[in-house]
């Protein structure tokens, strides 16, 4: 009796090990397969987009001023925490 039990016990554990076995296999394939195809979309989407200028202005007078560096410094130190403390909402 003990035999027979710890046989049946041996052989669904075979067969539950092999199903997530092959379940995680075909989960990578899976995510193999998505990760080309985005590739494939992406590079596709890059071709069809006008290209964005990147000229750099040519006006000397480009230096910041005391207050304009405050204010871009302010807007990035709450720009930061807002996204810090949507992160921690979520987590």
């Amino acid at each position: 009796m003990n035999e027979e039990l710890l046989s049946e016990g041996l052989t669904l554990m075979m067969l539950g090990m092999g199903f997530v076995f092959l379940f995680l296999l075909f989960l990578v394939f899976m995510t193999q397969l998505m990760s080309k195809i985005v590739a494939r979309l992406e590079k596709n989407q890059r071709v069809t987009e006008s290209p964005v200028s990147t000229s750099i202005p040519t006006d000397t007078n480009t230096t910041p001023t005391h207050d304009e560096l405050i204010a871009v410094l302010t807007a990035a130190v709450h720009h930061h925490r807002a996204i810090q403390l949507k992160q921690n909402a979520r987590g």
